[in-house]
C-alpha cells in the first residue's frame, strides 16, 4: 500500500536543447515515512535565469517549505527569501553585460505547483494531501477512469500568456499572497495523480472537454523516447503549444 514510484517525463520546446528546458521538478519520498513532496515549476522565458529560478523554487518546496497547513503570507515571504538568496548566488553577476544587467536585476519569474501526500493511509484507508499553486502548472486526479479534480485551473480556456508568477526580486512579490491557491483532500487507492506544466495541462483539459480520456494516452508512454516523439507529434498537429513540457504521474496503491 502507498504511493508507487513516480514516472517523470520532460522535453524542451522545439528548437531548444534539453538543457535549455525551463521546467523543473523535484520529488521526495522520505524513508522515515514522512509525507511525500512533489513540486513542478515553469520558468518564464522572458525573464533572466528563469531555469535556475524554477529549479530553486521546486527544490526549496520539497526540502524547505513549512507545512502547508501553516502557510501564510509571512511564512511564504520567509521561505522565498532563502530561495532568492540562492538565486542571487547562482547568477554570474560579474559576467553579465551592461545591457543585460537591468533585466537580470528585475528578477527571474516562474510558476510553482507543490503537493504533499501522506505515504501511508489513515484509518479510513485514504491518503491526505495538500497542494499550493501559483500560476498554471496543474494537478489532476483520475479516479475510476474519470477526471475528478483539476487544480488550480479547470478549463482549457483559462490558460493565457499572463499567469501569476513568483519573482526572484522580492520587490516584485508585493501582491503575491492573494495569487497563491491552496487545496487539500484525500486520495483513494487506485487514484492516478498527474502534475503537468502548462502546455500539457491545457492539452489534457482540451482532450477531456472533447470527451476523450487523455490519461490513457499518457499512461501508454513507457520511455523518454516515446514521450518525446509523442510531444513532437502533438506540436506538429497544432493541438499542443510548443513549450517546455513536463509530466509527473503517480499511482496510489
Amino acid at each position: 500500500m502507498g504511493l508507487q514510484p513516480p514516472r517523470r517525463f520532460g522535453t524542451a520546446k522545439a528548437g531548444n536543447r534539453p538543457d535549455e528546458c525551463e521546467d523543473a521538478s523535484w520529488i521526495s519520498y522520505p524513508y522515515n515515512g514522512g509525507p511525500a513532496r512533489i513540486a513542478l515549476g515553469d520558468g518564464a522565458s522572458e525573464s533572466a535565469f528563469a531555469r535556475d529560478w524554477a529549479q530553486i523554487l521546486t527544490r526549496a518546496f520539497v526540502y524547505g517549505l513549512p507545512d502547508l497547513s501553516d502557510l501564510d503570507s509571512d511564512a511564504l515571504a520567509v521561505w522565498l527569501s532563502h530561495g532568492i538568496e540562492a538565486w542571487n548566488r547562482a547568477v554570474p553577476w560579474e559576467r553579465i553585460p551592461w545591457h543585460g544587467e537591468a533585466k537580470t536585476r528585475a528578477g527571474a519569474l516562474a510558476t510553482l505547483l507543490g503537493m504533499t501526500v501522506n505515504q501511508m493511509p489513515n484509518r479510513s484507508g485514504t491518503y491526505p494531501w495538500q497542494a499550493m499553486a501559483v500560476g498554471d502548472c496543474c494537478l489532476f486526479v483520475v479516479r475510476d477512469d474519470a477526471l475528478v479534480l483539476s487544480f488550480p485551473l479547470e478549463q482549457a480556456g483559462q490558460f493565457d500568456n499572463a499567469p501569476p508568477l513568483i519573482c526572484s526580486n522580492p520587490a516584485n512579490n508585493a501582491g503575491l499572497w492573494p495569487k497563491v491557491r491552496q487545496l487539500n483532500g484525500e486520495f483513494l487507492p487506485g487514484d492516478l495523480i498527474l502534475l503537468a506544466s502548462d502546455a500539457l495541462a491545457c492539452w489534457i483539459l482540451q482532450q477531456r472537454e472533447s470527451g476523450c480520456r487523455p490519461w490513457e494516452t499518457l499512461l501508454s508512454l513507457r520511455s523518454n523516447e516515446e514521450w518525446s516523439d509523442w510531444v513532437q507529434a502533438q506540436r506538429g498537429q497544432r493541438v499542443m503549444r510548443n513549450d517546455d513540457t513536463t509530466l509527473v504521474a503517480i499511482k496510489v496503491e
